[in-house]
């Protein structure tokens, strides 16, 4: 039962570290006159299903890898955490120049999987280390329904802007040290049981 919490745990902390700043673009899609809100969450829900099987291939290939070598994977969400700490990412202009066209759910999907470079660095390595069939499908399960709650929450806010406002400064000072904190626990982790 502990095993099985310490997964819901990761997972749900892989996805809300990789997701939380890409909430100021859902607002922004969901505030999209032109882009029906369907469209949006089927444009997410494909994207994030993409990333997924991208990072799924990506863990295959280090299944080859000796088993400590997985927990140097760790080391790419805190590279990434601490890019992020070090570089401060402003408003996604490609949003802003879409706002005057017609977006279908193509499009969503297209700026989802642009922006999941850190999913696919987060995802792989998780992949690679809960790599049962059970593990892989809770780990997509949560994945799938962190998604759903993504996109209901990110369309309350955008009926809240003081809310959204602050949204987009929470994220840049969370995101980092939840990455970092999660390449931390799967280097940890990883050593503490293969050695």
């Amino acid at each position: 039962m502990s095993e099985l919490l310490s997964l819901l745990g990761v997972g749900i902390g892989a996805f809300v570290a990789t997701n939380i700043d890409d909430t100021f673009v859902l607002i922004l899609l969901f505030s999209i006159p032109s882009l029906l809100a369907r469209n949006v969450i089927i444009g997410q829900f494909l994207g994030i299903a993409l990333l997924v099987v991208i990072s799924s291939f990506a863990a295959l290939l280090a299944l080859t890898i000796p088993a400590f070598a997985i927990g140097l994977m760790g080391f790419i969400p805190i590279i990434i955490g601490i890019k992020r700490l070090t570089k401060f990412r402003g408003k996604p202009e490609t949003i802003h120049a879409m706002k005057k066209e017609y977006l279908s759910f193509l499009s969503v999907m297209a700026i989802t999987i642009s922006n999941g470079g850190d999913d696919i660095g987060v995802f792989t390595p998780l992949f690679a280390k809960y790599n049962t069939v059970a593990e892989v499908s809770i780990l997509i399960s949560i994945f799938l329904i962190m998604t759903g709650i993504w996109c209901f929450v990110t369309f309350y806010f955008i009926r809240h802007p003081f809310v959204a406002s602050r949204i987009k400064v929470l994220s840049h000072a969370v995101t980092p040290f939840v990455l970092i904190g999660l390449g931390v626990y799967i280097i940890i982790d990883s050593f503490f049981f293969n050695f």
